[in-house]
């Protein structure tokens, strides 16, 4: 039974290793906004 229950906190816990990993790469892969470009932009501009 402890084996049991220690198999199932680690499914659990890779789970939501992945789940997490998952999240953050759709997080990433979308676009910025347009203000954060926009700052940018005017960034590089004063640095000229």
């Amino acid at each position: 039974m402890s084996t049991a229950v220690w198999i199932a906190i680690a499914v659990f816990a890779v789970g939501a290793v992945a789940g997490g990993l998952l999240r953050i790469r759709a997080w990433l892969q979308k676009p910025a906004p347009p203000e954060v470009i926009e700052a940018a932009h005017r960034d590089d501009d004063e640095g000229d």
